[in-house]
């Protein structure tokens, strides 16, 4: 949506008509219309890349936004799917942090059969909500530990830029404060998210640490 938004709106600004701002409230108007097909239609999308066999197809969708007060067509809602496709430049696969704490759990629940993969998955899901929810605190705090000073120099404001985008990182983190959230030995499962990914136990524990003090405030996280 955002860069649904911002394309619209450089558009507007690279023509020569006098009523710019008319012309833009007028598509703001149409894109407010238009937010419940579109998260609809990105629904259809995440689903069919899902491989789900409960795919969203262009009938149930339109079904579903006709019990919602919504008139769509089945072509409508096609264009809207290709709108939506068009304007990320169907760079639509890229692995989300999700993808990879499903991956690791499915490892795990291979090399440890007895372990509660459904209950973790369940908890993961949730604890990774609040991480998005509070994204910028739970990064600053992360940065604090690893920078320990205030003024950061150029390398480590490039390697703090790496470890926000280390999908993996955060991933292995919320099911290790998902476990721990469960009353499980959580050192037992970082030794094995360590063992699964290679990613430093110290850094699981730091970061892990910090997601659970968001959840439980004054909670640490027992030392590995």
């Amino acid at each position: 949506m955002l860069k649904h938004v911002n394309d619209l709106y450089s558009h507007v600004l690279k023509t020569n008509s006098k009523k710019r701002k008319k012309d833009w409230n007028l598509i703001l108007d149409r894109i407010k219309n238009q937010v419940t097909l579109r998260l609809v239609s990105c629904c259809q999308i995440a689903s069919k890349l899902t491989s789900h066999y409960k795919v969203v197809t262009a009938s149930k969708a339109r079904r579903f936004l006709n019990e919602g007060g919504h008139r769509y067509t089945q072509e409508s809602i096609l264009q809207s799917e290709l709108r939506i496709l068009k304007t990320l430049d169907f760079q639509v696969t890229i692995p989300s942090t999700l993808v990879y704490i499903e991956t690791i759990l499915e490892i795990l629940g291979y090399n440890e059969p007895d372990t509660e993969i459904k209950v973790y998955y369940e908890i993961s899901l949730k604890v990774l909500e609040i991480v998005y929810l509070k994204f910028s605190n739970i990064y600053n705090s992360l940065f604090q530990i690893i920078v320990q000073h205030q003024t950061p120099s150029q390398d480590e404001v490039r390697s703090l830029c790496q470890v926000k985008s280390d999908k993996l990182l955060l991933a292995v983190s919320v099911i290790a404060a998902a476990v721990y959230v469960t009353g499980f030995k959580s050192d037992k499962m970082i030794e094995c998210l360590h063992l699964i990914t290679k990613i430093p136990l110290e850094d699981i524990v730091d970061f892990a640490t910090i997601i659970i003090q968001m959840i439980i405030p004054n909670e640490p996280l027992p030392e590995s």
